[in-house]
């Protein structure tokens, strides 16, 4: 009896260990991928369902700016992403632009707000950001899950924070 126990044991703890069909393919720090058959990313506009609500194509919540312009972003420092129900707020340093954003005919649409910006000139990364975001054209999911928008001939790649 205690070898069939410890038998049934060792088969259970044995299933649940990683295998080749199994195994995590997420690494710590990225986002997970989507799964298998998920939706191909939808460009803005979305138009809403007939009689229904459309789903924000930039939720708010907070967001890192992975990229720009199809590189990775590696200033030293991070550059952060908050958007509120009618605020777009970017933060790197004492780069600190804002914008106000509404969706029209299931477009977003931005307008920028008077914020100063520092002395130091800004980074090409930070120019793409801010050209994206005062004339976006186009969002979508990327296969990592991450958002992808891109305009004013420039695109941002965010993650959820």
């Amino acid at each position: 009896m205690r070898k069939s126990i410890a038998s049934i044991a060792a088969l259970a703890l044995a299933a649940c260990q990683p295998g080749p069909d199994n195994e995590p393919t997420a690494v710590v720090g990225e986002e997970p991928a989507p799964p298998a058959g998920a939706p191909v990313p939808t460009p803005n506009p979305a138009p809403a369902p007939p009689g229904g609500e459309r789903q924000q194509l930039l939720p708010a919540g907070e967001y890192r700016v992975a990229g720009a312009d199809g590189a990775d972003i590696d200033l030293g420092h991070g550059i952060s992403l908050s958007v509120s129900e009618d605020t777009i707020a970017l933060a790197s340093q004492c780069v600190t632009p804002r914008w106000a954003y509404r969706y029209v005919d299931g477009r977003l649409r931005t307008e920028a707000t008077a914020e100063p910006i520092c002395e130091r000139g800004l980074h090409p990364a930070e120019e793409a950001i801010m050209a994206v975001f005062d004339d976006p054209q186009q969002i979508t999911r990327t296969p990592t899950n991450g958002i992808e928008l891109s305009g004013g001939g420039h695109s941002v790649t965010l993650f959820s924070q």
